[in-house]
């Protein structure tokens, strides 16, 4: 016999968050694990994780980890209040946005973002591209 299961990180993770991203931005979200251009500027998200934290008589607790990256095309010199700026402002509202729904619905519990990093490694990409990356962590409790 077939076993009866939920996807987790589609139904209670990815779906949520894509849909408050959309929902705040009205940008895309994708989910693409190499760099393809989008239009000016998009949202990405990578599953990083699912860990077991908890294990109870009738279900567990798992944290799931997302890498949420945010891409913006800005051509001409790097400036503060053309690039940095405007980067900050976007994970300031992102931060927000994460903080104002760290349990949302019944979807997910606990999310927060950890980490967000201004430079990362953004290998052979132009320098019109930039890119900021966060961590985001939920919790989802599981019966079994």
């Amino acid at each position: 016999m077939a076993i009866t299961f939920t996807n987790h990180l589609d139904t209670n993770i990815l779906s949520p968050l894509e849909a408050l991203l959309v929902a705040e931005f009205t940008q895309p979200v994708s989910y693409d694990v190499e760099y393809v251009q989008r239009g000016t500027n998009w949202f990405n998200l990578r599953p990083i994780s699912d860990t077991i934290e908890e294990e109870q008589a009738n279900g567990h607790t798992r944290i799931y980890e997302v890498l949420v990256q945010y891409y913006r095309m800005v051509g001409g010199e790097y400036k503060r209040d053309t690039h940095i700026d405007t980067l900050a402002s976007i994970m300031e509202r992102v931060k927000r946005l994460i903080r104002n729904n760290t349990s949302h619905e019944t979807y997910f519990f606990n999310g927060k973002l950890d980490n967000i990093n201004y430079a990362p490694d953004t290998g052979d990409l132009s320098s019109d591209v930039l890119l900021v990356e966060a961590t985001f962590t939920a919790n989802v409790f599981e019966v079994v």
